[in-house]
């Protein structure tokens, strides 16, 4: 009976001079909407220095710590950092293996607690001058990668910059040549630390250096700590080499 309606059906399309229908196979749910995962990726090159950028707002130095030697000094007694809302510690006669003990100039805390227990979202390192008459840095470097990690443990969403050591006048018991090669061997370093660990670093020397690759002889008191003009040099060469999140990290749909 029913083979008998589906040709009478059939017969009655023709002599209506329509087609036959058409059996529509369903789509199954993934063909009907399309899912796309996505993930966000930093295409950040860490193995070079943050490029320049448009000046930061001053909201950000309030977010800000910044940490290290004698050098690390200048920014805190000359600059105008403070003033924008940066909180800047020092210790003279820094070392970095001193950075658990060293009572600082700014505090009574040791640097290391003041790093472990800040709350700021971004973190400004200065260390190694007073280790620079060294002649192996290894020890050294894994050092100071130890400490990033574990700064990075107890803050993973902080943002770190290194600083590289820029280049003094002259450093007293050094030869031009051998304060060259520490130098070189010290950032190298860091470089190394900031590319293995996904960490920031600047290098000063792009802003204050002269024409003979050292810091300019009119901007340091004593061949190596800046004076107002060189602290101001400095403090704009960092507000003006900032990474920002949203132009290296994107999101990835695929």
């Amino acid at each position: 009976m029913r083979r008998k309606l589906l040709t009478l059906l059939t017969a009655l399309c023709v002599l209506c001079g329509c087609e036959a229908a058409q059996a529509v196979p369903e789509q199954s749910a993934a063909e009907e909407e399309q899912v796309y995962a996505c993930r966000s990726i930093d295409f950040y090159d860490y193995q070079n220095p943050v490029p320049a950028s448009d000046r930061i707002e001053d909201t950000y130095f309030s977010d800000t710590l910044f940490g290290g030697d004698s050098r690390m000094g200048s920014l805190f007694l000359f600059s105008d950092l403070p003033g924008r809302g940066a909180e800047i510690h020092y210790v003279t006669s820094l070392s970095l293996w001193r950075i658990y003990d060293m009572e600082l100039e700014t505090s009574e805390n040791n640097l290391y607690d003041v790093l472990m227990d800040t709350e700021h979202g971004n973190i400004y390192l200065l260390i190694g001058i007073n280790e620079i008459r060294s002649d192996n840095f290894s020890t050294w470097t894994e050092e100071f990668r130890t400490i990033i990690q574990e700064i990075r443990a107890s803050h993973p969403d902080v943002n770190i910059y290194l600083i590289l050591g820029y280049h003094p006048r002259e450093i007293s018991g050094l030869s031009d040549e051998q304060l060259n090669d520490h130098l070189k061997m010290e950032n190298d370093g860091l470089i190394d630390i900031a590319r293995s660990e996904h960490v920031y670093y600047l290098n000063p020397d792009d802003a204050l250096a002269g024409d003979d690759g050292k810091v300019r002889e009119d901007i340091v008191w004593d061949g190596l700590h800046l004076n107002e003009e060189g602290s101001q040099m400095f403090a704009d060469y960092i507000a003006t080499h900032v990474a920002r999140e949203e132009v290296y990290v994107k999101e990835v749909c695929e």
